[in-house]
């Protein structure tokens, strides 16, 4: 056990903490090395004390939601990842709908549904927490987050509760103003709307029927690799097709034949497999039309400056 495992094992419950844990368990990709610790609170004390002892000994870690949106390298994270799966409670008051960060977007979108409340159908079938979803301010169907949150309550820097109101202004297209914080998303109040329960459902069915007939589900996959730059003049997926990428292999991973904006592991993919995938399409898209693309799927994790050097412009 090394120097920084031997620490962790001394001052956190064993009951939080495993070591060297593979990160393809906790990942949409199913791909990632292993995590030298990781904790996974189940209440704010827990999670209170474990960023208490990353502040002290001034620890790198890694918040992680439902790990749906990463691509994790090969070699692992090195230092801390704090899961927030465990911290998942979801309250309904009036017409608000008071969420943990790690509730998954599922059970936000049920919970709200029993309550005949309107205003997330549109994430309904999407993976992943309600932290992270407000954290990348996620949008689809012509709606974002930010149009129904009300408030977020952080951890900040200081490890005290600050909540922060939802200002329009500070949103974009998957942008959002905890992105440049370093504080903590702990819970989150989403504003909504009266509705009828079976109304909602059936849009819910409705967006979550889609996303099958688009393959979402079809291999694991961090649904859409690159964002979408109306700069562009067309989605990002359709650009790719055009270049004629869609179905491209590499190892183990591909350009999904049925959408080109939607990278899968098929086959026992690494994430190397993937990242090279990711660079074919960056370079092909800038020399052949002269456009960046901007990876949507952030990259964790142990890589090097070379891996990832064609990102940088």
């Amino acid at each position: 056990m090394n120097q920084l495992q031997q620490l962790i094992k001394s001052i956190l419950p064993s009951a939080l903490v495993s070591y060297d844990e593979p990160m393809e368990k906790h990942t949409s990709f199913r791909i990632g090395g292993p995590a030298d610790v990781f904790l996974t609170p189940g209440s704010y004390q827990e999670l209170h004390r474990c960023l208490v002892v990353v502040q002290e000994h001034n620890l790198p870690f890694f918040m992680l939601g439902g790990g749906t949106n990463i691509l994790v390298s090969d070699r692992g994270i090195r230092g801390v990842v704090i899961s927030m799966a465990r911290l998942s409670g979801v309250t309904i008051s009036g017409d608000s709908l008071v969420a943990q960060a790690g509730a998954t977007v599922e059970n936000v979108c049920n919970a709200a549904a029993a309550k005949s409340l309107s205003g997330v159908e549109f994430i309904h079938g999407m993976p992943g927490t309600i932290g992270g979803a407000v954290w990348m301010n996620a949008r689809c169907y012509g709606a974002s987050i930010a149009d129904v949150l009300g408030y977020a309550t952080i951890i900040d820097d200081d490890l005290s509760l600050t909540t922060v109101l939802s200002d329009p202004e500070k949103f974009g297209y998957k942008r959002s103003p905890f992105q440049t914080m370093s504080g903590c998303i702990f819970e989150v109040s989403l504003n909504l709307q009266p509705g009828e329960e079976h109304e909602i459902r059936q849009k819910m069915q409705q967006n979550h029927s889609d996303r099958v007939d688009k393959g979402h589900f079809t291999a694991p996959s961090a649904g859409s690799l690159f964002k979408n730059n109306r700069e562009f003049g067309a989605p990002t997926g359709r650009i790719i097709d055009e270049l004629g990428l869609r179905g491209a292999v590499s190892g183990g991973a591909a350009i999904a034949p049925f959408h080109g904006n939607i990278f899968i592991n098929q086959d026992n993919a690494t994430a190397t497999d993937v990242l090279s995938l990711i660079r074919l399409a960056v370079n092909t898209a800038e020399r052949e039309r002269n456009i960046r693309l901007e990876p949507e799927v952030r990259l964790v994790g142990e890589w090097n400056a070379e891996e990832l050097s064609f990102l940088v412009q």
